[in-house]
């Protein structure tokens, strides 16, 4: 907890129910996403005092380069990071840029929070998207070098504290007069019911400078960026490109259908904006759309998970697991899935619930996946104990924060809730 207000900070944020970037800023977005050195699609950063062989085998770590070609008018600069917790206890991560002094990179306030088993909370597996600001003064245009390293901890991290990182997105931001496409989200309108599968509109001053725009949104969902929240603006990246928004479009006109058919229902209004990428790679970020409502012919439950274990990481005949409960007539649940994301999930012999497989494995081997899967209804109860089990004696299978997140869809209208 002792990050958190440095946290809220160098994220820009004071609120979850706020966006780094924010609705008006202008921006380019320099992207890393290798040369990886010490593996195939990502890269270890290990600690120096780290005391295996094996471990001291992938040291010095990299001095990595960027270049960035743009800091005319330039007003604030940030990093933002592509991060897995594979070593849980591993402490003290940090950045630096051109040689200058280190930078932490901030734990999350919000976890372990309730739904953890304890502390401390630097040894709960994650993938996360933290974002630390950097004093523009040690930046230059041209070639930038940059780095990372970290501290022995606890557990497997006070040994062997290591990290992973799967890309990372320099953003520089710019006085609002510099040259930028702008445009705005224009259907729906804010106050507005959204149905299944709605339709996102949007306009462009100059639709042949516009590359692309991405459409985020504000509401309740799975932790995508594995911070511990649920209510946010939903998306991350992979290897620098924005992933788990609510879509992205081409060309004019420019319009987005949103797959909202396992968004949870909500009990706040949502809020929906646009990222607007042109040609020479300058973005904007388009005015809110807010106070929107779902109004669907399902209801879609989202059972949040706790006791979520420390060091979820499964093998040699080993099984871990996190618990659900759920609310409302178990008779009207039409359709189940389970969210999750892991590392090396292939390793996984049995993953189920209530004692009863639903898949052998999901993922990748010895790399990173979010996937779900649908559940028989009829292995639902009350309370749910969601596990995964492993013979493995290589790699386990991880589960990154949040764990296992139980969804039902209910056979009933969605109700729309008074305006909070």
């Amino acid at each position: 907890m002792r990050y958190g207000w440095l946290w809220m900070l160098l994220c820009g944020s004071v609120a979850p129910a706020l966006a780094a970037p924010e609705s008006g800023d202008v921006f380019r977005e320099y992207v890393w996403a290798g040369p990886w050195v010490n593996a195939s699609r990502w890269q270890r950063v290990t600690g120096p005092d780290a005391t295996p062989e094996r471990a001291k085998a992938h040291l010095p770590n990299p001095v990595n380069r960027i270049k960035i070609d743009d800091l005319d008018k330039a007003r604030k600069a940030e990093v933002f990071i592509e991060m897995l917790l594979c070593h849980g206890g591993t402490i003290n991560k940090r950045v630096r840029v051109n040689g200058n002094a280190w930078i932490v990179i901030p734990e999350s306030p919000h976890i372990p929070g309730e739904a953890g088993t304890g502390l401390p909370a630097t040894e709960y597996q994650s993938m996360r998207y933290p974002c630390v600001e950097i004093p523009l003064e040690q930046l230059r245009r041209g070639e930038n070098t940059f780095e990372f390293t970290c501290s022995n901890g606890t557990s497997l991290g006070g040994r062997w504290p290591q990290w992973i990182v799967y890309g990372v997105t320099f953003r520089i931001y710019y006085d609002e007069s510099k040259s930028h496409v702008k445009g705005k989200i224009f259907s729906p309108r804010s106050g507005e019911r959204l149905g299944d599968m709605p339709v996102i509109e949007c306009q462009t001053a100059s639709d042949a400078d516009v590359d692309h725009l991405d459409v985020i949104g504000l509401y309740e969902d799975f932790d995508w960026d594995g911070d511990g929240l649920y209510h946010e603006w939903h998306y991350r990246y992979f290897h620098g490109k924005m992933k788990s928004h609510i879509g992205t479009a081409t060309s004019s006109p420019w319009k987005i259908t949103w797959d909202n058919t396992w968004v949870p229902t909500q009990e706040k209004p949502m809020a929906l904006m646009a990222r607007i990428v042109d040609r020479t790679g300058m973005c904007y970020m388009t005015p809110m759309v807010r106070g929107l409502h779902l109004c669907r012919k399902k209801t879609v439950r989202m059972c949040k998970p706790y006791k979520v274990p420390l060091r979820w990481s499964t093998r040699v005949g080993g099984i871990d697991y996190c618990k659900a409960n759920v609310e409302g007539d178990l008779d009207k649940v039409a359709a189940a899935q389970i969210t999750m994301c892991t590392w090396n999930g292939v390793a996984g012999d049995v993953i189920g619930i209530n004692g009863r497989k639903v898949v052998t494995n999901v993922g990748k081997n010895h790399d990173l996946s979010y996937d779900s899967f649908p559940v028989p209804v009829e292995y639902i109860v009350p309370e749910n104990t969601l596990y995964t089990y492993s013979d493995t004696h290589h790699h386990g299978l991880e589960v990154q924060w949040p764990g296992m997140v139980l969804f039902l869809q209910y056979d009933e209208p969605e109700q729309i809730l008074a305006s909070k």
